[in-house]
């Protein structure tokens, strides 16, 4: 059974090198050097070109080269039945959890100023008094892992998702309502939901005028869950008061963009949490296995609900 990497863009070679050394049993090809198609059971897939799937016949089952697997769902070649995973391993987690904490506890310490301050020869000791309020949107793997981390510092911390699954410890909101309620509890809000049809566009207008004055948005999820020009008029108004982005509508963000020299938005270019070679080889492997054995792969999407 032959697996096929499929990243445009993007160059696999290291990851094919990867799942050899792990598994040298397992035959790895890198799109667009198929070979024969019928031989290809299992495609992890990442912007895969439209048509692909339809020429693949014999696929049993497909996986996400991340923790999203919308463009994977929206295929339009994706048959009915596939079984459609992810990769969305612990260093992945782990990494996404570092960056919330580095970017939100930087920001609330305002470790900037002391720099500025240094700059200046400037001895002005300062510390806030209380610990910030998370609100974290999402509750799957990536965000677990933050929530942890977050609570393992006595960081006021709370929830929502789209069932009101409960978790230890942690407040959770569910509805409309209570998508409202956290925004305006939380100092921080941060965005790592699945992108679906129900959560695109989520961070909007109506989202934002409820935020407390001064709260902070972050958007670690996918770029087409914010409206970016309702989040302009918003810090126009403090409310968010500013923003931490990491992924965007269009990637690269174009020249010219309005985020890119915004004094209230601090970017970085997609690169919260990125899957490593030698996890990613061991995550395919673990799902190539399954598939051969007729089970679906790790991380199993539900289709009905889009993540």
């Amino acid at each position: 059974m032959t697996v096929l990497l499929v990243t445009p863009g993007r160059d696999s070679a290291g990851l094919a090198a990867a799942i050899r050394r792990q598994d040298p049993s397992i035959d790895v090809r890198i799109w667009p050097e198929t070979g024969p198609a019928a031989a290809i059971r299992f495609a992890v897939l990442w912007q895969q070109p439209p048509g692909l799937l339809r020429q693949l016949k014999g696929l049993a089952a497909v996986s996400s080269l991340g923790a999203g697997a919308e463009h994977v769902l929206a295929d339009p070649d994706l048959p009915p039945g596939m079984r459609v995973g992810r990769l969305a391993g612990q260093r992945l987690a782990a990494d996404m959890a570092a960056y919330l904490l580095a970017q939100v506890l930087g920001h609330w310490r305002r470790l900037a100023r002391f720099r500025q301050a240094q700059a200046r020869e400037e001895w002005s000791p300062w510390a806030p008094a209380d610990p910030p309020r998370i609100g974290l949107l999402g509750t799957g793997n990536m965000a677990g892992a933050a929530l942890r981390a977050f609570q393992a510092l006595d960081v006021p911390v709370r929830a929502f998702n789209r069932s009101g699954r409960p978790l230890d410890g942690i407040r959770v909101e569910s509805g409309r309502s209570g998508l409202f309620a956290l925004a305006e509890w939380s100092d921080y809000l941060i965005c790592l939901l699945p992108l679906t049809d129900q959560t695109r566009g989520i961070l909007n207008a109506d989202l934002f005028k409820r935020m407390r004055a001064g709260a902070v948005l972050v958007n670690v999820g996918r770029g087409a869950h914010l409206v970016e020009a309702d989040l302009l008029a918003g810090l126009d108004h403090g409310r968010p008061g500013a923003a931490i982005l990491d992924v965007f509508a269009q990637e690269p963000l174009p020249d010219g963009h309005p985020f890119w020299h915004h004094p209230a938005i601090q970017i970085t270019p997609h690169c919260a949490s990125v899957t490593g070679d030698e996890e990613a080889a061991g995550l395919i492997i673990e799902s190539w296995r399954r598939v051969a054995a007729g089970q679906p792969p790790l991380d199993a999407v539900d289709r009905s609900l889009g993540y």
